[in-house]
């Protein structure tokens, strides 16, 4: 999810290396400057998937160092709060891999 100016229309196997996006949103290969794919569109809406149900995104830090630091560590290293039942847990866990 990306303001349309940023899209890029990638083939499958290819890469792009733009950074953008609001910083709770940002996967990590992103953050990394791995180079990506389309995948990090999956992490995006497991994000938002997250934040609907809780009303706050999984990663927040005080500045944006600090939530990078935070969607480093991963969401499987994540506790769930408990109001997330296990079928959406199990979701945002494959979206967000």
């Amino acid at each position: 999810m990306v303001d349309f100016g940023f899209a890029k229309k990638i083939g499958s196997g290819q890469k792009t290396w733009t950074f953008c996006g609001t910083p709770e949103y940002v996967a990590p290969e992103v953050i990394l400057n791995k180079g990506h794919d389309f995948s990090v569109d999956f992490w995006s809406l497991g994000i938002l998937v997250y934040e609907l149900l809780t009303g706050n995104p999984p990663f927040s830090g005080i500045d944006q160092m600090m939530t990078y630091n935070l969607i480093l560590k991963g969401i499987e290293k994540m506790d769930f709060p408990r109001k997330i039942t296990r079928r959406p847990e199990d979701l945002i866990r494959r979206l967000c891999r």
